[in-house]
C-alpha cells in the first residue's frame, strides 16, 4: 500500500475539523451522517447513524484507512503522481479529500487537470483557487484551504509551509515602499498586488490577491531567471525596473516615446537598418522580428524584457584584470542553472570562461568564451 503523505493528513485535519459525534450533512440536513475527520462510512462500508460517537483514535484510524483504500489508488492514476514529492502529494490529497478522489480529468476539473498534466507548477495556486465555490458562505474557508494546499505544494519536501491566514487591512503598503519576498506571515498590500499585475502581464499564472505567497515567489524567480537576474525571489529595484518596462509592439495608433527611440538605437547598434524616430511602426516591427529570429527568440515582433535584455547585453569575456559586474554575476547564476559547477562571485575568470565555452559547444555556438547576444539568448531560453 502506498504511504500516505503525512503533510496532507495534517492539512485535511486542519480544515475538516474533528467531530466525535455523528452530525447531519450540512446540505441535506440529514443523511449521510458525518463523524471523525469528515467520514461518512465505516471500514465495512456501512453508514453511521445520527448521534453515534467514536473515539479520537478510531477517527484517526478511519481517516488513514479511507485515504489508503479510496483516495491513493485513484490519485495514483494521475500521470505525474509518481514524480511528485510528499508535500505535493499531500496538497493534492487534501484537494481530493475535499472534492472527490476521481477529480482528475473529470468534468469541471479541466483546469487543475491540465496544470497537473503539463507540470505547470507556476499556475498551481491560481488553478486550485478556482475551486472555492465563489459567492457562497463557504468561499472564504475554501479560499484559505486552497491557499494552504498551494503553499504546501510549492514547499520543498521535508519543509513546513508558512501558516495561511487571511490578511488584515491594518497596514496597507503602497507600491515601491519595501522589498518584497516570501515571509511568515506573508507580506500583503497594494505593492504586492501591483507586482502580481505586472507578473500576470508577462504570462505568469499568479493570483492577483495582494498576498506574497509561494506561487508569487515562484513566478518572481522564473521572471528573474529568464531575465538574467539573481533568481532569489526578492523583488527589489532592479527586478521591478525590468518587470515594469513597457512592452513595445505594433498597435494602432503607433506607440511613441523615448523607450521606442532607445529600442531603435539599440537595433542600429546591433547592425540593423531602421529609422530612429521614436515611433513603433511596421518597419520597426519587421526589424525586431529579424533580430529575434537571428537570436533564436520567438519572432513575434513584441519587445518584452527578454528581447530587450539581449539587445542591451554587453559582451563578456576573459580580460586582465577580470571583468567584475552584475552582468557577470547574472551570467554565472544562469550557468549554474545549466548544471555548471562554478562560483557566482561576479568576476569573469578562467573558470567562468571554461564554463561558457562548454555551454557554447553544447548549444552549437562558436566556443570562443565571449558572451554575446546569441549566447545570452541560449542562456535565457
Amino acid at each position: 500500500m502506498a504511504r500516505v503523505p503525512l503533510a496532507g493528513v495534517e492539512l485535511i485535519k486542519q480544515f475538516e475539523g474533528l467531530h466525535l459525534t455523528a452530525y447531519p450533512d450540512p446540505l441535506s440536513g440529514g443523511k449521510p451522517y458525518t463523524v471523525g475527520w469528515g467520514s461518512t462510512r465505516r471500514k465495512d462500508g456501512s453508514p453511521f447513524y445520527l448521534g453515534e460517537r467514536i473515539s479520537r483514535s478510531e477517527a484517526d484510524d478511519l481517516l488513514i484507512y479511507q485515504l489508503e483504500t479510496e483516495f491513493l489508488p485513484a490519485l495514483g492514476r494521475i500521470p505525474v503522481w509518481v514524480e511528485l514529492n510528499d508535500n505535493q502529494r499531500g496538497a493534492i490529497l487534501s484537494f481530493a479529500y475535499n472534492l472527490g478522489a476521481g477529480f482528475y480529468e473529470a468534468p469541471g476539473f479541466e483546469t487543475i487537470s491540465r496544470v497537473l498534466r503539463n507540470r505547470q507548477w507556476d499556475k498551481i495556486e491560481s488553478a486550485l483557487l478556482l475551486y472555492r465555490n465563489p459567492g457562497t458562505n463557504v468561499e472564504e474557508g475554501l479560499r484559505r484551504r486552497r491557499l494552504a494546499e498551494a503553499a504546501l505544494f510549492l514547499t520543498p519536501s521535508g519543509q513546513t509551509p508558512p501558516a495561511v491566514s487571511p490578511p488584515t487591512p491594518s497596514t496597507p503598503t503602497q507600491a515601491g515602499d519595501r522589498l518584497l519576498y516570501l515571509t511568515e506571515p506573508y507580506l500583503f498590500g497594494e505593492d504586492v498586488k501591483a507586482l502580481q499585475i505586472d507578473l500576470a502581464r508577462t504570462g505568469a499564472g499568479v493570483v492577483i490577491d495582494g498576498v506574497f505567497g509561494p506561487a508569487t515567489e515562484l513566478a518572481v524567480k522564473r521572471f528573474q531567471q529568464v531575465n538574467g537576474l539573481a533568481s532569489d525571489g526578492v523583488v527589489g529595484p532592479q527586478t521591478l525596473a525590468i518587470l515594469r518596462t513597457r512592452p513595445l509592439y505594433l498597435r494602432e495608433p503607433y506607440l511613441q516615446g523615448d523607450d521606442v527611440l532607445n529600442l531603435q538605437r539599440l537595433l542600429q547598434a546591433a547592425g540593423y537598418v531602421t529609422t530612429a524616430d521614436g515611433v513603433f511602426g511596421p518597419a520597426t516591427k519587421r526589424t525586431v522580428e529579424q533580430f529575434q529570429q537571428a537570436h533564436g527568440l520567438v519572432a513575434d515582433g513584441i519587445v518584452g524584457p527578454k528581447t530587450l535584455k539581449i539587445l542591451q547585453a554587453q559582451p563578456l569575456f576573459l580580460t586582465e584584470p577580470y571583468l567584475q559586474t552584475s552582468e557577470v554575476m547574472a551570467l554565472q547564476l544562469a550557468l549554474q542553472k545549466q548544471g555548471f559547477n562554478l562560483v557566482a562571485d561576479g568576476a569573469y575568470g578562467p573558470g567562468t570562461a571554461m564554463a561558457v565555452e562548454a555551454f557554447q559547444r553544447r548549444n552549437g555556438l562558436i566556443a570562443d568564451g565571449i558572451v554575446g547576444r546569441k549566447t545570452w539568448a541560449k542562456l535565457l531560453d
